[in-house]
């Protein structure tokens, strides 16, 4: 299976982005995130439902594509978060020291 990293932007090369582009890269990363843990929490209430159905119950193939699924949308969201703190990290560093 391909590792999500290879789709996201590498944050090693965040030092030449212009500021701006930082901002935009980590509210996006943030508004996905968002997203992602919209989609989980929706899932989980499916699979809760579909758990509680006596009629249809659970087929044993949707549940394990369902934990594959879960298990690659949990590790999108934590790449996803990491690129947001790194953007924010490297705004921070070049924001000018504030004097005390």
């Amino acid at each position: 299976m391909t590792d999500f990293k290879q789709l996201l932007i590498d944050p090693e090369s965040f030092g030449n982005i212009p500021t701006d582009r930082l901002k935009s890269i980590g509210s996006a990363a943030d508004d996905m995130g968002g997203t992602i843990s919209h989609g989980i929490a929706a899932i989980g209430a499916i699979l809760a439902s579909a758990a509680m159905n006596e009629d249809a119950g659970l087929n044993t193939d949707a549940v394990a594509d369902l934990g594959w699924l879960l298990q690659s949308l949990g590790k999108l969201s934590s790449g996803l978060d990491g690129i947001k703190t790194r953007a924010n990290s490297r705004i921070e560093l070049r924001s000018p020291q504030k004097e005390a």
